[in-house]
């Protein structure tokens, strides 16, 4: 591998919840590498501020309309002509829920984003990837190991994105387009302090009690950053991983 497959210079990248946590992360880095990158999300206060200050562009968007992830890949192609990374980053925390009191409108909200917005974006992303071959890669869970008990639309929403990885990442290779899964552990981020306040809640007992646990099954001990989410994120969308396709890369701080 030469300097230049490593490189994100030219590269042009869309990141699917870059306003916070991982996708913010991931976007910062790969414009630092020197990609163009297109932030997408919900909010539009919190994109603007990420996208000014890596010369990007902040796309609005609501991953669960169609029309709106169409929209978005118009807006890329506008801007920049070309689209080598997709990152599905966006995620719902679902509900901490049990089984027998699953509200069926949050399920069904989980799989919208979770699941169907991989979908609609990669529908919409590779006539633009088939340019010239590029990257995708689907941000999921260690919760596709390791469910958690009142977990099941989150765990379930994000096993589905496996399968999907798989079976796009097959259909695509003779295009040059990769597609891997990349499934966080538990990470340092606003998404993870609420999911923890909620298991508090649901097991009646104090958050720090339940960070306690969280840490005492991860071999180093503790949390993984939102920045080292993103060198992985790095390696799967560059020629760093020139021969790996339709494969889940865990990192989780060797979570037991």
């Amino acid at each position: 591998m030469n300097a230049t497959a490593a490189s994100l210079t030219g590269k042009v990248a869309i990141v699917t919840g870059g306003g916070t946590g991982i996708g913010e992360a991931t976007a910062r880095l790969f414009a630092a590498e020197g990609a163009r990158v297109v932030v997408a999300g919900r909010r539009r206060e919190l994109l603007e501020p990420i996208a000014a200050a890596i010369n990007g562009l902040a796309v609005p968007t609501d991953l669960t309309r169609e029309a709106d992830i169409a929209a978005l890949m118009k807006a890329c192609e506008r801007a920049y002509g070309r689209l080598d990374i997709l990152i599905n980053n966006a995620a719902d925390p679902g509900s901490t829920s049990p089984a027998e009191a699953q509200d069926m409108a949050e399920w069904d909200h989980t799989f919208a984003v979770n699941t169907r917005a991989v979908m609609l974006a990669i529908k919409h992303a590779v006539p633009l990837l088939k340019r010239q071959g590029g990257a995708i890669v689907n941000v999921a869970s260690d919760a596709i190991l390791r469910p958690k008990a009142q977990r099941s639309a989150y765990a379930a929403s994000k096993l589905a994105v496996v399968g999907l990885t798989k079976a796009v990442a097959q259909e695509l290779g003779a295009f040059g387009i990769r597609a891997n899964v990349l499934a966080p552990g538990a990470t340092d981020s606003a998404m993870l302090r609420q999911v923890f306040t909620e298991r508090a809640t649901s097991l009646g007992v104090p958050e720090a009690e339940v960070y306690r646990r969280s840490l005492a099954t991860r071999a180093l001990g503790r949390l993984s950053s939102v920045d080292e989410i993103a060198q992985a994120a790095l390696f799967l969308a560059t020629g760093r991983s020139s021969a790996v396709t339709g494969e889940v890369v865990v990192v989780d701080c060797g979570q037991r």
